[in-house]
């Protein structure tokens, strides 16, 4: 038995039909679930949904303020409705967002050495929702020339006002101990568009699931845990990971993640346009300052007006720093 696995169980007790389990496993299993119960472990690090949301977590207090790019028309329907639509990650500007992350993964275990039968049966295991998220994708940047392509104006929101409003209608009080079909969390992520940093994440959790899967008839109850919380890894790392060719829009995102029932049905605030989305409730206070490009320049005391006549008295419009 692999030295590190039986560190782990010597002491525990284990049943001799449990050791003789462990011991048909072979080496690269038995290591793996040793790694399984090490907090300090390469495969553990990659793995825990907390450690995940502590390397790509963004602190309101480095990034107190976000920028949303939008248009005028957009930024006339969000203060006149006092609402903020945030749309289901199946319906991102960039279509390909998701598929990027998941073709990742599967290049990763196809150079790990995975045949063309493992593959499809990953494919089959992301294609079973672990849950349903809904993503705002901000920025820290004020003078974004990248995003000003989706309009000339940039909305500035305290990051802490959105995790606060989000997180009142969202998560409820009992969160710690349960989660209804319906109910869910809000976190904000930084993207990371680095190809190399985003291999050295996933290249462990994948070569752990090839492992897992080619060890599961002799330890299926371990296999399969270790599968399981691979892949709920891979659906975080796919949150954070975009393609290299964007790292220009810097972006920071919220991320809302709901429960789904036990039939996959997905619970939206409400279909736009036949899209799921969910509402982020918009009060006066929470929008200080809008930014327009020059494109708007002559039009600031007419957008100023235009929020002050829906109750935004003391939203500022300031013209971009950039120089055209």
């Amino acid at each position: 038995m692999d030295q590190k696995l039986f560190q782990v169980v010597k002491d525990d007790h284990i049943p001799p039909k449990i050791m003789e389990m462990l011991e048909r496993l072979d080496i690269d299993a038995q290591r793996l679930l040793a790694d399984h119960y090490d907090e300090n472990s390469s495969y553990y690090r990659r793995v825990q949904p907390e450690n995940i949301a502590h390397t790509f977590g963004v602190d309101p207090v480095k990034y107190p303020l976000l920028y949303y790019y939008t248009d005028l028309n957009a930024l006339k329907a969000i203060v006149q409705s006092r609402s903020f639509l945030i749309g289901r990650y199946t319906n991102m500007n960039d279509k390909n967002e998701k598929k990027y992350a998941y073709n990742l993964f599967k290049n990763v275990l196809h150079e790990s050495g995975a045949t063309s039968d493992e593959l499809n049966v990953f494919n089959n295991d992301i294609d079973t929702p672990t849950f349903d998220y809904y993503i705002m994708s901000l920025t820290h940047n004020k003078n974004s020339q990248a995003l000003s392509k989706y309009g000339d104006i940039a909305i500035q929101f305290k990051t802490q006002d959105i995790q606060d409003h989000l997180a009142a209608k969202i998560t409820p009080s009992y969160f710690y101990k349960k989660l209804n079909p319906g109910d869910g969390l809000v976190y904000p992520l930084r993207v990371l568009y680095n190809h190399k940093e985003q291999l050295n994440y996933i290249n462990t959790i994948m070569h752990a699931w090839l492992i897992a899967f080619r060890n599961r008839e002799r330890d299926l109850p371990d296999m399969l845990q270790i599968r399981s919380e691979v892949l709920k890894a891979l659906a975080l790392y796919s949150q954070c990971f975009k393609n290299p060719i964007l790292y220009q829009e810097e972006e920071i995102r919220f991320v809302v993640v709901k429960v789904i029932t036990q039939d996959n049905t997905v619970m939206p605030d409400l279909y736009f346009h036949g899209k799921p989305k969910i509402v982020l409730p918009i009060e006066p206070n929470m929008i200080d300052t809008i930014i327009v490009s020059h494109n708007l320049e002559n039009q600031i005391n007419d957008i100023s007006q235009m929020l002050r006549s829906f109750g935004f008295n003391n939203t500022q419009v300031k013209l971009t720093d950039l120089p055209y």
